[in-house]
Order: structure tokens, then sequence, then C-alpha cells
């Protein structure tokens, strides 16, 4: 993909967070859930790990085109177009839908 989540795209507080997720309502509640379930129990340490957890989904969200580009791509796989597709195993090394290795100069 072209696109990468920028990481500066959001601010890590819950009102940030809170507007990024706007764009995925069942992203918000479930954030919201786990936000007031951690304040419920005044717990600082558990609504650290609240913003650790959604921070990365509310950059995705903040980030121009992000998400739209990996429906895009989640749509071309289900209907089975792979064509220029290139995957990463665990190490990084790229490869196409027909486990072929990509020279890595060609994918950018």
């Amino acid at each position: 993909m072209a696109h990468e989540v920028d990481p500066n795209s959001c601010e890590r507080t819950p009102e940030a967070i809170r507007a990024a997720l706007q764009r995925r309502p069942e992203w918000l509640r479930s954030f919201e859930q786990d936000w007031l379930s951690a304040a419920a129990d005044f717990d600082q340490s558990a609504l650290e790990g609240v913003l650790d957890k959604w921070f990365p989904f509310a950059c995705a969200c903040a980030t121009s085109g992000y998400l739209e580009e990996v429906e895009q791509t989640a749509q071309r796989m289900a209907e089975g177009d792979t064509v220029g597709l290139v995957f990463r195993d665990a190490e990084g090394n790229p490869y196409d839908a027909d486990n072929k290795p990509v020279d890595a100069g060609r994918c950018g």
C-alpha cells in the first residue's frame, strides 16, 4: 500500500482519539466502553492502557486516505484481484500473491 499511518496525525489524548474514531462508530463505541470501564475503577494505568490500545486506530482514522485504501485493497482481495499487491513475511521479505519472492527494488 502506498499510504502509511501517520503517527503524528492524532494527539494521544482521550478527546483527540474520540474525535478521530468518529469515522468508525463501532471503534468509537468500543473505545468509550474501554475508557468508561477503566475510569470507573479510578485506575490510571488502565486509562493509559486504553490510550495505548486505541491510539493506533485513531491515527489510522486521522491519516488522510489510509482507511479508504485499506478498504479498497480488502475489496480487491475479496474479489480475487491480487495483481500488483506485495505482501511481506515476518522478516519483511516481499512476495506476491503466488508466494513468489518479489525484487525489493520493484516494490518501492
